[in-house]
């Protein structure tokens, strides 16, 4: 894992501080890579890249970057890893490649001499790279590429002078070639939310460069923009019947090598383990495809309706891992609240989990640490998704055939409930009925209308142009309602949104906060395109929740785990918290996001809060973008001192 920055220049020589904004970006990313740091830049000045390592795969200084050919005509910075690279190395070298280091970053570099571009397509894991070939004689080009799922992050942007990316929107802001000013799609994309969406972000002009997907320019043709490429898209379910037997086994497989794939390491490694089923099944993998040592870390709390450390221990025992729990209150996240913030990178409503179980790891001597994410995404976990969307779309397909039945519907939901999140179902009324209409009144945050109160006028007529919530969704599931089942559009809903853009954006930069890899086996490549291809019956199973899942890996699992039905994962007690001992982050938000968001609507705001009609999240919403719009100000002053 490492952090990763460059540029083109518009012509050689166009920006004589070319080096300085390479060494700002670098420093702004230590945290990324705390065990090495280079910079390369082209003799004419054109391009340059950047790398901060955490080395886990080859510590010696063969692994350093940026990493170049024997002749120096191709140069690679990389963050991520290749769970395939030693199968790659063995087909390149029977083809005559020789290797100087054991990295998975020279397997790259090694297999773009042999297969140009396509390389990324023979890639198994998580990845965001640069390459800058200046080979020929010609001025040369840069391709940009990041994974198939987005789990490791890329942004770039475009000033008359050059063209920029890095792992964090920080390390942009730090050149100094950039505006803070915020993105009007970002901000009223991260109010619908809870994050920003990508290819947005909270910054104008930034972007974010999509999952499976390279971007190619040429020096001393930026003005040209570049040229990007999709190399892979989710796969829809098979409709050919197969036995559930057989395919229980056949999950089962893919699940172990999934796994095994992900513990190359060449430094300590362990798990996340909350006691749910989806880090229970990893930790318990684990030991069935290793005899070594296993270390696994875990959150507690005092208040016992979100303590879940039994059910860790439980599976930390089973598999005699070395166990490492922390309870967490909330003067802890109080305490951290700043760093919290300077970590984010842009807004969020998640994250805090993952930064103290990830400080957790760090603390217990790991570097690299296995999470359960993405089980709820594959195989149904989510209840408010899986099964909400279906029903509310059946009812508003109901409301809006009967006569009458939309005004109906609406002058219920105003008489008899006052709860803001009714409001989402208010606003689905007034939309043409689909499974991401639903999708958005079941997973958003503020309603279009409570959204619209929220921003100015002005903002929200630049959104509009850029941005549609519903549209999104629809763009990120494919399959606009035709043709797949509605367990597996949700399924690529949830991949191509709230795990994109939150779950894994946030894990990463929490994560990396502390120098720990994160690494999510149950998003393993092979594993996500097996799951999609499943037929949907065999997932849904009668409703059950996860029960493929569990059929794959229960006999592995403590009955205590097999037997469970509510979890929480790692869930913070935030809305007794926000009422309680952090009430203080509730109370002055005309103040604290003045000039960015309405006085009027946060005014309203607050008053639901303190009525008890607003949820936490939402409350929290607004409380993160005043915490992050602060620290991020703190730290443009401190840098322009």
């Amino acid at each position: 894992m490492c952090g990763i920055a460059g540029l083109v220049l518009s012509r050689p020589r166009s920006l004589p501080d070319a080096p300085r904004c390479l060494l700002t970006m670098r420093d702004a990313m230590t945290h990324r890579g705390p065990d090495d740091a280079d910079v390369f830049l082209s003799r004419n000045g054109a391009a340059g890249l950047v790398n901060c390592r955490l080395a886990i795969r080859d510590l010696s200084p063969a692994g350093r970057m940026p990493m170049a050919t024997a002749d120096g005509t191709i140069q690679i910075t990389h963050n991520g890893e290749i769970y395939n690279a030693d199968a790659l190395r063995d087909e390149l070298e029977a083809r005559g490649c020789t290797f100087r280091s054991r990295s998975d970053t020279e397997v790259i570099l090694r297999g773009y001499e042999r297969w140009g571009d396509a390389v990324v397509e023979r890639l198994r894991g998580m990845f965001a790279f640069a390459i800058l070939d200046l080979r020929n004689g010609t001025g040369g080009r840069l391709l940009l590429a990041r994974d198939r799922l987005g789990i490791k992050p890329v942004y770039y942007a475009r000033t008359p002078e050059a063209f920029l990316f890095a792992s964090e929107l920080k390390a942009l802001i730090a050149s100094g070639l950039l505006s803070r000013d915020i993105s009007a799609p970002g901000l009223v994309g991260y109010l619908s939310l809870g994050s920003v969406p990508s290819p947005h972000t909270i910054y104008e002009g930034i972007y974010a460069l999509e999952p499976a997907t390279t971007l190619a320019i040429d020096i001393g043709a930026v003005s040209r923009g570049p040229e990007a490429r999709r190399y892979w898209k989710a796969p829809v379910p098979s409709r050919e019947p197969i036995v559930r037997t057989a395919i229980v086994e056949m999950l089962r497989t893919v699940l172990e090598d999934a796994v095994r794939s992900h513990l190359v390491s060449d430094v300590p490694l362990g798990a996340f383990l909350s006691g749910g089923l989806d880090s229970s099944a990893v930790v318990t993998l684990m030991r069935r495809v290793t005899s070594g040592p296993i270390r696994t870390c875990s959150m507690a709390f005092d208040e016992s309706e979100y303590n879940e450390a039994p059910y860790a221990r439980a599976v930390a025992d089973a598999v005699g891992a070395e166990h490492y729990e922390r309870i967490i209150t909330a003067a802890d996240v109080s305490a951290e609240l700043e760093e919290i913030f300077t970590a984010m990178d842009q807004p969020s409503i998640d994250g805090i989990n993952s930064y103290f179980v990830s400080k957790t790891a760090r603390e217990a001597g790991l570097t690299v640490a296995l999470s359960g994410l993405g089980g709820d995404e594959l195989f149904g976990g989510y209840g408010n998704t899986f099964r909400g969307v279906p029903r509310v779309l059946q009812a508003v397909q109901w409301a809006q055939r009967a006569r009458g039945g939309t005004a109906l519907a609406r002058a219920g939901i105003q008489t008899f409930t006052a709860q803001a999140r009714w409001r989402k179902i208010a606003d689905a009324l007034d939309r043409p009925a689909s499974r991401a209409s639903a999708y958005l009144a079941c997973r958003g945050l503020f309603s279009s209308s409570e959204v619209q109160s929220l921003v100015t006028p002005d903002v929200w007529s630049a959104a509009a142009g850029a941005f549609d919530p519903v549209r999104h969704i629809a763009d990120r599931a494919g399959d606009r309602d035709g043709g797949s089942d509605a367990f597996s559009w949700v399924s690529r809903a949830e991949l191509g949104t709230y795990t994109r853009d939150q779950l894994l954006r946030d894990i990463d930069v929490m994560s990396m906060a502390h120098s720990l890899e994160v690494r999510v086996p149950l998003l393993d490549d092979r594993l996500v395109e097996t799951a999609l291809r499943l037929p949907d019956a065999a997932k849904r199973n009668g409703g059950r929740p996860k029960s493929l899942l569990v059929d794959a890996v229960g006999d592995l699992l403590p009955q205590v785990i097999r037997s469970r039905r509510a979890k929480q994962g790692f869930v913070f007690p935030f809305g007794a918290w926000l009422r309680g001992p952090l009430r203080h982050h509730c109370d002055g938000w005309s103040e604290g996001l003045g000039g960015l968001l309405r006085v009027s609507g946060l005014e309203s705001a607050r008053q639901q809060w303190q009525a008890g009609h607003l949820h936490w999240s939402r409350a929290w919403a607004l409380a993160a973008l005043q915490g992050w719009r602060a620290t991020t100000q703190n730290i443009a002053v401190a840098a322009s001192r």
